[in-house]
C-alpha cells in the first residue's frame, strides 16, 4: 500500500470524524446551529466520497499488480 493510499484513507477518516463531531456536539461559539449542522453534513459527505475514491484506487492498484504477475 503506497503512502498516497494511506494518506487518502487517513484524510477521509479526519473529515468523517470532524463532520460527526460537528453534528453531535453542542452549539459552538463560532457557528450558529444551522451552520454547524450544515458543515457537519458536508464534511460527512465529503469524507465518504474521499473514502470511496481511496478504496477504488486501492482496488485498481491491486488489480494492476495482480495482472502483471501473469
Amino acid at each position: 500500500m503506497s503512502l498516497m493510499n494511506i494518506f487518502g484513507f487517513a484524510m477521509s477518516f479526519v473529515y468523517l470524524a470532524i463532520g460527526f463531531f460537528l453534528l453531535i456536539s453542542d452549539e459552538l461559539v463560532y457557528f450558529s446551529s444551522i451552520q454547524q449542522k450544515g458543515l457537519g453534513a458536508i464534511l460527512l459527505l465529503y469524507g465518504s466520497v474521499r473514502f470511496y475514491t481511496a478504496l477504488k484506487k486501492k482496488r485498481e492498484n491491486e488489480m494492476d499488480e495482480n495482472s502483471g504477475d501473469e
